[in-house]
């Protein structure tokens, strides 16, 4: 989160809520599976291009260092690439 807060600021965004309020708040909805998760769960086209890969471009183009999401990318496309759920 840290990383695409730095990109969006780049980017001249503002964001009133921090990163940690946003985690804590993630926490206290309690059980939930985002849907890139139900997706791959269920065998299902991801959409890892939209979610994550469009953000590491925006990181690119503004000089931002990704490096967290850049693991997370590769992690996430292998996985994905494995279980059918992604075709680069």
């Amino acid at each position: 989160m840290l990383e695409a807060q730095a990109i969006g600021e780049r980017l001249g965004v503002g964001f009133p809520i921090s990163v940690d309020r946003r985690i804590k708040g993630a926490g206290d909805v309690g059980e939930h599976k985002t849907s890139m998760l139900q997706d791959l769960e269920r065998g299902r086209p991801m959409e890892i291009d939209a979610l994550v890969t469009a953000v590491q471009e925006l990181g690119r183009l503004t000089g931002q260092p990704t490096p967290t999401i850049d693991s997370v990318l590769a992690l996430v496309r292998r996985l994905a690439i494995e279980r059918g759920c992604y075709s680069s």
